[in-house]
């Protein structure tokens, strides 16, 4: 759920039946979603999971954020708690 940011380094940056533009130019790709969900989830698993953005993989599944954004608090990953975006960007991977 949420905003979930793709990069070019991500295997599935050009794939366009996974990813779009972002029309605010914020981030480079954004995954696309359905109904608020990202279209890679099904039955609550992630279809893509060997090739998922680096965001989604440096996502900590059940932490606080992470339930933040799955009750609906949070529609993107940037509390204070993972602040996942910007890890990526300093690490380079943007």
């Amino acid at each position: 759920m949420g905003t979930v940011d793709v990069y070019s380094s991500d295997e599935i940056f050009y794939d366009e039946t996974l990813v779009c533009e972002d029309p605010d130019q914020k981030y480079d790709r954004l995954m696309r979603m359905v109904d608020g969900r990202c279209i890679a989830l099904k039955d609550g698993k992630c279809t893509i999971y060997e090739k998922r953005p680096a965001v989604c993989r440096a996502f900590q599944v059940g932490s606080q954020c992470c339930i933040n954004i799955r009750n609906g608090f949070l529609n993107s990953h940037t509390c204070q708690v993972c602040r996942v975006s910007e890890a990526l960007k300093k690490a380079g991977i943007n």
